[in-house]
């Protein structure tokens, strides 16, 4: 019988979330320990996009110096509509009130600097999955036990591990959601990838970003998709950073594509039940690589899931493991020496605080993923210029073409101007403005 293993917080899933977590536990000098089921960390995706709402956190945490170095700030977006022009959009003089830019970096990379910031060489546990976890209020601790037979006792136990993951199969039976279907397709297939350098382009071209409004093809299976299953249908399309000028001249050239499907919550559950909760975990979407099929991989959210659109899913699963974070400080009452006091009340009375604890988190945190679900949902409408009344195509033309740029700003206040920081660490004095 293997040894039974005791910590504070058990994270179930080693992605952005659960890492970014981890690192905070660490940064607060709560005990962690990290269960990944895969035998190595290998995440899946290509460029990832962290917005001012994440990028405060990650700069208590030490990394934003890292991302500044390998990231690429968003500072233009080219609009056009099919061949036509609309207009470029200065992002980085949207987002300057706010403090931080918007950038865009290697998920691999970016998901190396978390890890190392959580110290996963020590902490995170490569190939175990959760067969069970056991939640009585009357027990000391979590009881979860993994496939191989161990067992690990925690005194709250978080799933990051993505919509399929089973800490939220076991809350959403709990909530009486068990065999229902929360997540949705939403008929949409968000592509990525990498290319090779593309001579036509230099230096000019870095941190610009084109964003296309065009007639959908109508294509709706995308399983086995190949490079040049996509060149069938966009090959010919317009897009300025090919040579040509034709969108098959950037697939050609490329190294790696990943078609996802997009998914989204049509009921939301409850972000926790007893001592167990749940964070969201990078972008929601099940990818596929095109080139290379063994890449295939779930990138999705734990707790919520939302459309890709304005990229938030890596930016909520931060928000999310920095609030959680904070609550497991106030409860644990962590010494100035980093040793855990010892609770000096009744077993049920501090289980009953913890749980209260992460019902507060849960209030809090499915707000504000239903706020920013419902943002992404509707502005993919916008895009894709999909309204009521057939109104699509002309509110997306006085979006893109016609809002002036503090128009943009005041829209994101609500977005980029929430930051959550760790409590009891130092935040960077900043220049400029940032919003509450």
């Amino acid at each position: 019988m293997q040894p039974i293993q005791e910590t504070q917080v058990l994270i179930v899933g080693g992605g952005i979330g659960g890492l970014t977590l981890a690192a905070i536990c660490r940064k607060l000098n709560i005990a962690y320990l990290v269960l990944e089921r895969s035998k190595k960390v290998t995440p899946a995706g290509a460029g990832i996009s962290l917005a001012p709402n994440a990028l405060r956190v990650l700069d208590q945490l030490g990394l934003y110096q890292d991302i500044v170095r390998h990231g690429q700030t968003l500072d233009k977006i080219h609009i056009h509509r099919n061949r036509t022009k609309w207009r470029t959009l200065d992002w980085g003089r949207v987002t300057s009130p706010f403090g931080y830019p918007v950038y865009s970096i290697e998920r691999h990379h970016f998901h190396h600097l978390l890890y190392q910031a959580a110290d996963g060489d020590n902490t995170v546990l490569l190939d175990c999955s959760v067969a069970d976890l056991l939640d009585d209020a009357a027990e000391r601790h979590v009881k979860v036990k993994l496939e191989n037979g161990a067992q690990i006792n925690a005194d709250v136990v978080v799933g990051a591990d993505g919509i399929r993951s089973v800490t939220r199969r076991i809350l959403a039976r709990q909530a009486g959601l068990d065999g229902k279907n929360t997540i949705r397709f939403t008929g949409r297939v968000h592509m990525s990838g990498y290319t090779a350098p593309l001579e036509n382009l230099g230096p000019k071209d870095l941190g610009q970003v084109e964003n296309q409004g065009q007639e959908e093809m109508g294509r709706s299976v995308w399983a086995n998709a190949t490079p040049a299953m996509v060149n069938e249908t966009y090959g010919t399309r317009f897009h300025p950073f090919a040579e040509t000028g034709q969108f098959k001249d950037i697939v050609d050239r490329s190294e790696r594509v990943i078609a996802s499907n997009v998914f989204e919550e049509v009921d939301f559950p409850t972000m926790s039940k007893g001592r167990v909760a749940l964070l969201g975990d990078g972008i929601t979407t099940i990818s596929k690589s095109l080139e290379y099929p063994s890449l295939a991989d779930t990138i999705a959210a734990a707790a919520h899931s939302m459309t890709s659109f304005f990229g938030q899913g890596a930016c909520q699963a931060i928000e999310d493991a920095t609030e959680l974070a904070n609550s497991f400080h106030q409860h644990f009452s962590v010494s100035r020496k980093g040793e855990k006091r010892l609770l000096s009340v009744p077993l049920q009375e501090g289980t009953s605080s913890l749980v209260q604890a992460l019902s507060d988190y849960s209030t809090r945190r499915s707000q504000r993923a239903k706020a920013v679900a419902s943002f992404s949902r509707d502005y993919a409408k916008v895009h894709t210029g999909k309204l009521p009344y057939g109104l699509g195509p002309l509110f997306r033309r006085l979006i893109y073409a016609y809002m002036p740029e503090w128009g943009w700003t005041r829209g994101l206040r609500w977005l980029y101007g929430h930051q959550p920081t760790i409590d009891d660490v130092p935040v960077a004095v900043l220049e400029k403005t940032v919003y509450a």
